[in-house]
């Protein structure tokens, strides 16, 4: 299986989602490039990489978040060993 790489394409995908200045624009950007499904599996990743960058546990989180526990622990691996992407946009508790 060859390997993916995602240099150019994912330059792209920043550069689109870079050049939307607005709040306003930027939902709309969302709204044409995904679907409703896709919109919501993505806003539930951050919510789970939010609550785990909280301490919640992962039964917590389950209570929460109508997802299985082997997605949230994906989200936890990826805050664990990723790139550090979900604490650029970790919400306080206060905003909860």
């Amino acid at each position: 299986m060859a390997k993916v790489t995602l240099g150019k394409d994912q330059k792209l995908l920043v550069d689109s989602f870079y050049k939307v200045k607005t709040k306003k624009n930027l939902t709309l950007f969302i709204q044409d490039l995904f679907t409703d499904e896709e919109t919501l599996d993505f806003a539930q990743r951050v919510k789970i990489a939010n609550y785990i960058l909280q301490d919640k546990t992962y039964e917590e989180i389950e209570k929460l978040i109508p997802v299985s526990s082997s997605t949230i622990s994906k989200i936890g691996q990826v805050i664990k060993f990723g790139k550090g992407g979900f604490k650029l946009i970790k919400t306080s508790k206060k905003s909860k």
